[in-house]
């Protein structure tokens, strides 16, 4: 929703080749919105769906804070705060392993 907020969830999904990047972020093959909506996202929804272990650490929100920087502030305020909030609940889990 938060993206949706944005106007940054509209986007054409990538292709094949552009999904079997390597690099972080797929940042060779896609933008960072389609990453983050058609790899993180979709990556997390079956994690949770097959009850796997997330990822010890995220970091996404400073990404999220750089590659949307050029937007209204007011409009990506939601995203940041959400993607952060991922980060520090992720930190947690480390913690209490």
């Amino acid at each position: 929703m938060a993206m949706q907020s944005a106007h940054v969830w509209e986007i054409d999904e990538p292709s094949i080749e552009a999904l079997a990047s390597e690099q972080p972020f797929c940042i060779d093959t896609m933008t960072f919105e389609q990453w983050l909506r058609y790899v993180l996202i979709e990556r997390f929804k079956i994690m949770i769906e097959h009850q796997e272990p997330l990822p010890n650490r995220c970091h996404i929100s400073p990404m999220v804070e750089e590659a949307f920087r050029g937007l209204e502030p007011a409009k990506v305020k939601d995203l940041i705060l959400i993607t952060d909030a991922i980060d520090r609940f992720l930190s947690r889990l480390v913690a209490t392993q």
